[in-house]
């Protein structure tokens, strides 16, 4: 891929470690004790002192306010997580005509999205790389990187901001992006849109659901969608079309099948990678419109996911689920591009190489959840087995260097063809058994308690056309890792909770230490505290937390072993965010969030006491609001406006930070009229003001990408 990017400490984790085989059994004899708890209802999600799953069902554009399960395997009330956590609803999808995952990241509180090329993008939290779950089956280092799937088949997205290691294993701890796709509906419902907006940017999506027998049993879903469209800079054209398809079938009362098959086709012609800078270092501070990668340049993505998931539900209210997803994802790239930053004489030299890879990812999500008591309380559990297969491979060649190719001319970079002569495979396997209670020590005070237990190992091999080789596993396997969690939840009233967190997930690493073997996991540690409340009849969410994220174990060079290593490097990440989102009063509709983020290198032997992340503002705020007219003569009439202020940013990490921006801000709004019940007709417009930013600074060759003009899209909605 293109741009993929204290001792003390692991050995007070041997206590977790015993404490997670007891929690384990704990949590089994509550499991097999499930069949004598009478049923249990679930709650509403705006009951904040209940316990039970939230039901997700409401229809689509009903609010800004939705649970989420991307801290468990159950939908519950967001204040029920003693985490952050921040919801991107359909409703919001829609109002604002957001298409990519990369547009709907960018209006999540503390998410900084960064530009890699034309067709994908980096997604940071927290100083960290955000991981990615499907419907809660998580899927290890597939966000950052890697184009996602459209919009049109996800009914919201939920984000965890801090280490989610509990549920998903291995990865950064920056958090992780649940994504929820639509579901079959009894109800008959149909809607279509079409969409024009600058840079003959053009758009159509049909969604359609319903029963497919009499009794409702049998329900199905069908979306397709499609873009046409070129970029604010020059010569850049892509195409994508998609297609989803689902159907659940209610077996028994009581067991629910359910399959889907997704593919996304995308081609882009000409696509960029940002601009060079000056050989010196500065930026260009050229046209927005500039791009400095030939014509013959092409990307191109096809990704098709298989579902299937089967759910039984016990009389006792215990469900058991199993989760089966396969996606099979090609990427196809051939390109020129800068391989220096714009010298004296105003030339570039460029490299050419062509790269075509395949990813298998086969994965499994096995669990039950439900409620007991004990204690004259009721609580619930969650105990569960995933599992992922990954296999990357790759073939491809380069060509040869061009040198002193005039700056804007890559007309002058001639296509090439060669003979493929690269080529290798690499398996990912994690796996892993996890547990989690809810424990309602008191009527106002809920306790969480998880343990994970991981395995993970990587290998990989050289596979032809280029020179085959053995498999070899790498040094980072990992056996019997243990992820511990915890968290509060004591609800001072009805309105107001406090909470507090303690969080971690761990990453494998290959470096060897003197005394044999290689270095033990990194461990990227949370502790959070905060308070979350509901207002207004649960119409209104507010939320602060204060958190303090230590990176440890981190790869340190040996002062007295050259060559090798110690678990000796550290870094901090700390700040507070604050959110607010729903409805303070009738017809209006708001999402607002802050952020306030600092990182540093608290043990580094080259950059201690700098930036860990330049990349990430310190100060980010983000609002959008609507207000919906609902009286005449106005009635109809929608107005809405936000956007997103930021403070100054870098290239790079530590020392290496080089080109900068100050702060700036974005204004974004939106006016729309319902022209009956069943149709309305909506304009976007995005950077009102035409700020001329960066989304990402980058390196002297290639990275530094302009964020959009002022821009406008016109879209004519149907629902039925």
């Amino acid at each position: 891929m293109r741009d993929h990017f204290n001792s003390d400490f692991q050995k007070s984790r041997s206590t977790p470690k015993l404490l997670a085989g007891a929690f384990l059994c704990v949590l089994a004899t509550a499991t097999a004790a499930a069949d004598d708890v009478a049923d249990v209802d679930d709650a509403d999600a705006s009951g904040a002192t209940e316990l039970a799953p939230v039901d997700v069902t409401s229809t689509p554009g009903a609010s800004y306010i939705s649970g989420a399960s991307v801290a468990g395997k159950e939908v519950v009330n967001p204040r029920e997580i003693p985490q952050s956590v921040s919801v991107i609803t359909h409703k919001r999808i829609e109002e604002q005509a957001l298409v990519t995952v990369a547009d709907a990241l960018n209006q999540v509180t503390g998410v900084t999205v960064i530009s890699n090329d034309t067709t994908q993008s980096q997604y940071r939290v927290r100083g960290y790389s955000l991981g990615v779950s499907h419907d809660g089956i998580p899927a290890y280092n597939q966000l950052s990187g890697y184009q996602q799937l459209d919009l049109s088949i996800y009914e919201r997205v939920e984000v965890l901001r801090g280490p989610s290691g509990l549920f998903q294993g291995t990865g950064e701890p920056g958090g992780t992006v649940n994504l929820v796709r639509k579901r079959a509906k009894k109800e008959f419902a149909a809607s279509a849109d079409l969409s024009a907006g600058s840079w003959d940017n053009y758009g159509l999506q049909a969604d359609v659901t319903g029963s497919l027998n009499e009794s409702g049993s049998v329900r199905a879903r069908a979306v397709v969608s499609g873009v046409d469209r070129d970029y604010f800079y020059d010569r850049t054209h892509t195409r994508k079309k998609v297609g989803y398809g689902t159907v659940e079938w209610d077996i028994t009362p009581v067991t629910t099948l359910s399959l889907a098959y997704i593919v996304q086709d995308a081609k882009t012609r000409a696509g960029i990678m940002g601009l060079p800078a000056w050989s010196t270092g500065e930026l260009l501070g050229i046209s927005r419109s500039t791009n400095v990668y030939p014509d013959w340049n092409n990307d191109e993505w096809k990704t098709q996911d298989y579902i299937a998931e089967l759910t039984h539900r016990f009389d006792s209210g215990w469900k058991a689920t199993a989760k089966v997803l396969r996606r099979d994802q090609d990427y196809y790239f051939k390109d020129g591009y800068p391989t220096t930053g714009v010298s004296p004489t105003q030339t570039l030299n460029y490299s050419r190489r062509v790269r075509d890879y395949d990813y298998k990812i086969d994965s499994v999500d096995v669990y039950l959840s439900g409620p007991f008591k004990l204690f004259g309380q009721e609580h619930r559990a969650v105990l569960g087995y995933n599992e992922e297969t990954r296999l990357s491979s790759y073939k491809g060649a380069n060509g040869s260097a061009v040198t002193g190719v005039p700056f804007g001319r890559p007309d002058l970079v001639p296509n090439f063809s060669v003979p493929y002569d690269l080529g290798s495979e690499t398996e990912y396997k994690l796996s892993g058994v996890y547990g989690q209670l809810r424990l309602k020590i008191a009527d106002p005070l809920t306790v969480i308690a998880g343990a994970r237990v991981s395995d993970y190992r990587q290998r990989s091999h050289g596979i032809s056309p280029g020179t085959p080789s053995g498999w070899t596993t790498s040094a980072n396997k990992t056996n019997d890792e243990v992820t511990p969690y915890g968290g509060v939840v004591f609800d001072l009233n009805k309105q107001i909770s406090l909470y507090a967190s303690y969080s971690d997930i761990f990453i494998p690493q290959a470096q060897d230490k003197s005394g044999g073997g290689t270095l033990d996991p990194r461990i990227g540690a949370q502790y959070e505290i905060g308070s979350k409340g509901e207002f207004f009849g649960g119409k209104l969410n507010a939320s602060i937390a204060l958190f303090n994220l230590r990176d440890t174990n981190r790869a340190y060079e040996d002062p007295n072993n050259p060559g090798f290593y110690l678990n000796a490097g550290e870094v901090e990440s700390k700040g507070w965010e604050a959110e607010l989102v729903g409805s303070p009063v009738q017809g209006l509709d708001i999402q607002a969030g802050y952020t306030r983020l600092d990182t540093k290198y608290l043990k580094d032997r080259n950059n201690k006491n700098l930036p860990f992340t330049t990349w990430e503002p310190k100060h980010t705020f983000k609002l959008w609001g609507v207000y919906h007219f609902e009286r005449a003569p106005l009635s109809g009439l929608n107005i809405g406006v936000g956007g997103q202020a930021v403070s100054g940013s870098k290239s790079g990490t530590g020392s290496s930070a080089i080109r900068k921006q100050g702060g700036y801000a974005v204004v974004n709004a939106l006016v729309s009229y319902n022209i009956n019940k069943n149709l309305s007709l909506a304009l976007n417009a995005n950077n009102i003001f035409d700020r001329t930013y960066y989304t990402r600074l980058g390196g002297l060759n290639t990275y530094n990408t302009y964020g959009e003009p002022r821009n406008f899209k016109l879209t004519l909605r149907t629902r039925f």
